[in-house]
């Protein structure tokens, strides 16, 4: 059996900044955006396709993510300190900067909305 991972959930405040954030910082392309409820189906894929990411709205009753802790979401680069390099110039502010671990290379991002995202490097 062969399973791959089409959709990542991630509940946002305000959809349009996170549209804005994954378009415009990382080159994410919007493949599906449509009416959904009061809101809107959001769907962005990165560059050369993938699992794309969904950009939810939370309703305000739903609890918020543990603030200043990464989702278990793992982006990888070829060479990741030149990808924190050329993100950082987009406006992409990292809370960890590249570091060698016994696993291998690590960094954490933050979009617009505060969530962080690990970077590995494969």
């Amino acid at each position: 059996m062969a399973l791959t991972v089409s959709q990542v959930t991630l509940y946002v405040d305000d959809q349009q900044r996170a549209v804005d954030f994954w378009t415009g910082k990382l080159d994410f392309t919007v493949t599906t955006d449509m009416p959904y409820g009061d809101d809107r189906w959001i769907e962005v894929e990165p560059p050369g396709g993938g699992t794309r990411l969904v950009l939810i709205k939370a309703a305000p009753d739903w609890p918020a993510p543990v603030k200043g802790m990464p989702h278990y979401v793992l982006f990888e680069a070829d060479d990741i300190v030149r990808t924190c390099e050329e993100l950082v110039a987009r406006g992409v502010e990292f809370v960890q900067q590249p570091q060698h671990q016994p696993w291998g290379w690590s960094a954490v991002f933050k979009d617009d909305e505060g969530h962080q995202f690990h970077l590995g490097q494969r």
